[in-house]
């Protein structure tokens, strides 16, 4: 009986690697060149029953560069033949690794559900701050729009509660996730 669960165990085991290795090799084929992958989440976005993906790539080499190095996110929607098809790109959604401050890297995850997606950060110093960027497929556009940009502001050092910061939607408007940029 102990062969038959060690067995069974492995089984499944290795059947989540090879999983996992399939899902690599789908998406490698849509990081752009030169860079590698970050982090990705799925989910089904567009809620047609197939599963999606959002990627946030980087350059391998961004630790060591002295510009502030872009981090394309990718949307990909998945086709009925199991495959995957690019849908959008945004170069400027995902934060810098320097944008940070001291604390470093900002990007703290990233977050899907239902038809929503948010891209978390978080840096500072004394002063520090997180930033939720959030994005919802329109079901009836069949677009990806922001759909709020906010996050807390804090100084370490003081007994003053957090503040939350909420960028404007005056600011930004109706905008498509393609031309969202973060300031």
């Amino acid at each position: 009986m102990q062969i038959f669960y060690t067995m069974f165990f492995f089984t499944i085991f290795f059947s989540q690697i090879l999983r996992a290795q399939d899902n690599n090799q789908k998406l490698n084929r849509y990081i752009p060149q030169g860079y590698t992958l970050l982090d990705s989440k799925s989910g089904d976005l567009n809620q047609d029953g197939l599963t999606d993906y959002v990627i946030i790539c980087k350059d391998p080499n961004e630790m060591d560069s002295e510009e502030e190095l872009q981090r394309p996110v990718l949307i990909l929607h998945g086709t009925t033949n199991g495959g995957l098809q690019l849908f959008a790109r945004n170069d400027n959604v995902a934060l810098s690794y320097y944008a940070g401050g001291p604390i470093g890297d900002p990007y703290t995850g990233m977050t899907l559900k239902k038809n929503f997606f948010s891209i978390e950060h978080a840096g500072g110093s004394s002063d520090q701050w997180t930033r939720v960027i959030t994005f919802k497929y329109n079901l009836d556009e069949g677009q990806y729009y922001v759909n709020r940009d906010a996050g807390e502001v804090w100084n370490t050092n003081s007994k003053k509660k957090k503040k939350l910061e909420t960028y404007s939607k005056d600011q930004w408007g109706v905008v498509p996730f393609e031309d969202y940029v973060v300031e």
